[in-house]
């Protein structure tokens, strides 16, 4: 998949909360693999994810490509709650 494709979708989770949307995405150099989506977070998750809000702009957190269940129009999470989120999702400074 093109970072293209995926650039600027929704990510939404298995409960259809809107998470935020892809900004970005890292990638192992050795393998040229991507492993992670940058996501601007939501502003109405932020709280419940245990992000702080910037003074300026989107929260930002990277989620392993393991956890998306499907690519559409949008990215679809396997993840069945928030606390499983939290677990692997990754602050982004």
């Amino acid at each position: 998949m093109d970072f293209k494709e995926i650039q600027g979708k929704e990510v939404i989770d298995k409960g259809a909360r809107l998470i935020g949307k892809v900004s970005d995405i890292e990638f192992d150099t050795n393998t040229w693999k991507i492993t992670h989506i940058c996501v601007d977070v939501n502003k109405n998750v932020v709280d419940d994810l245990g992000l702080k809000k910037p003074m300026i702009g989107n929260a930002k957190a990277t989620i392993p490509i393991e956890i998306i269940d499907a690519t559409s129009d949008r990215v679809l999470l396997k993840n069945e709650s928030v606390e499983d989120l939290k677990k692997v999702m990754k602050i982004k400074s």
